[in-house]
């Protein structure tokens, strides 16, 4: 009799694990952790923002007063998609890469450039097939006249 209801219990247990569950829904983005209630998902696109690339319609931003800045001649420049890249030397005779919004400037011009922006190592354009050993991403330069 103990070993009939010890297997009646094991069954009836075995049943019950076997049952369907209530299903629930994971959400479809986490909420980034420090985000407040609301908040669109990081990476998310924004309300309103065309669909393809995040960058397409970007304009150069001027150069915030206060911010650190260099003076360099424009060696050259390649435009591609939405972006300039711009070729410059710099008054300490070293030259810089950047990339910015597109942005017309012509060779031999002389510009302004935010300063306290951190090179990124190794940048591989996708557009222009090349690597850049460093490249500077800058909102926006200064035409000096």
């Amino acid at each position: 009799m103990r070993t009939t209801v010890v297997a009646l219990m094991i069954a009836a247990l075995a049943l019950a694990g076997c049952q369907d569950k209530p299903k629930t829904e994971a959400p479809t983005q986490p909420q980034a952790a420090g985000q407040p209630a609301g908040h669109p998902p990081v990476g998310a696109p924004m309300p309103g923002a065309p669909a393809g690339d995040p960058h397409a319609g970007m304009k150069p931003a001027d150069i915030p007063a206060g911010v650190p800045t260099k003076k360099a001649t424009v060696v050259q420049t390649i435009d591609a998609d939405v972006y300039t890249y711009i070729e410059a030397k710099g008054d300490d005779g070293k030259n810089v890469w950047m990339a910015l919004p597109k942005t017309k400037v012509d060779k031999g011009a002389s510009i302004e450039y935010p300063s306290d922006v951190p090179a990124l190592p190794k940048f591989t354009s996708k557009t222009l097939n090349r690597t850049f050993d460093n490249i500077l991403f800058v909102s926006g330069i200064k035409i000096l006249k």
